[in-house]
């Protein structure tokens, strides 16, 4: 039985998915991070409700634990989105470099040809 609490969660689920390939690893390492912060936060929470008398666990002590959870579950869904949007803008940025790299050489090709035409209306 799970007692109620003042704080509900949203609802929300965060799932686990693959990480897409082209994830870059900044974003990946703080991910990371994120999560066995959340793990470690988890497991002094486990100690500290183990070393209570008893081992019991009062619906005050459930209702401050599932908040924690609650917080934890919604930041890591956050932090997904915002990976998510970082990549779509990284793949946006790619594109946008490769075309500008693909008029740039059409450029330099258009400027040595007429260098050329020049010098040789010059001589």
């Amino acid at each position: 039985v799970v007692p109620k609490c003042k704080r509900e969660p949203s609802g929300a689920l965060w799932t686990r998915s693959r990480r897409p390939a082209d994830m870059n690893a900044l974003s990946v390492e703080a991910f990371e991070r994120r999560a066995k912060e959340a793990e470690d936060r988890l497991g002094r929470i486990e100690k500290k409700l183990a070393s209570r008398s008893g081992g019991g666990v009062s619906s005050e002590n459930l209702c401050d634990i599932l908040a924690v959870l609650y917080d934890v579950r919604s930041t890591l869904g956050r932090e997904k989105v915002k990976s998510q949007n970082s990549e779509a803008k990284q793949a946006s940025l790619e594109n946008q470099v490769s075309k500008l790299e693909e008029e740039n050489s059409k450029l330099r090709y258009q400027i040595l040809h007429l260098k050329r035409n020049l010098e040789a209306h010059m001589t």
